[in-house]
């Protein structure tokens, strides 16, 4: 019986622990997730083109905000007709267009890192009718 209690106990500390721990890593988690700007989208791009080359001295979270965000709106674009793509692309190509078209973009452009991303996959993919 006092193994019991025991046990219950280490249960109820155990699961007392996961709960704040994951409070608090969603906490941090939402603060630093952001929606990019103009600036930040190209400065994402070239974080992630950095990564290709030199893995160690790059910053990995904004490097997969990146490929998430360009992928969430590249499978949005694709699902809705809006983007004609060939059936060999890769992410990394559609990622690599992305770069591409903000690199010769004006840096801290105005516009919502989505129009900037948008008009990227649309130039590169048009569809034609």
């Amino acid at each position: 019986m006092l193994d019991t209690l025991r046990l219950e106990e280490q249960m109820k500390t155990i699961f007392f622990t996961i709960c704040v721990f994951m409070f608090f890593v969603t906490s941090v988690n939402a603060t630093v997730y952001h929606f990019f700007n103009g600036k930040g989208i190209t400065e994402a791009a070239m974080e992630w083109e950095e990564a290709r080359t030199n893995s160690k001295e790059v910053d990995l979270l904004l490097v997969s905000e990146y490929v998430g965000y360009v992928g969430a709106l590249f499978d949005h674009l694709s699902e809705k007709q809006h983007i004609c793509t060939p059936d060999e692309i890769t992410k990394n190509d559609v990622l690599q267009v992305v770069s591409d078209y903000l690199k010769y973009m004006i840096k801290g452009s105005k516009n919502a890192g989505s129009v900037q991303v948008e008009a990227a996959l649309y130039k590169q993919y048009s569809c034609t009718k």
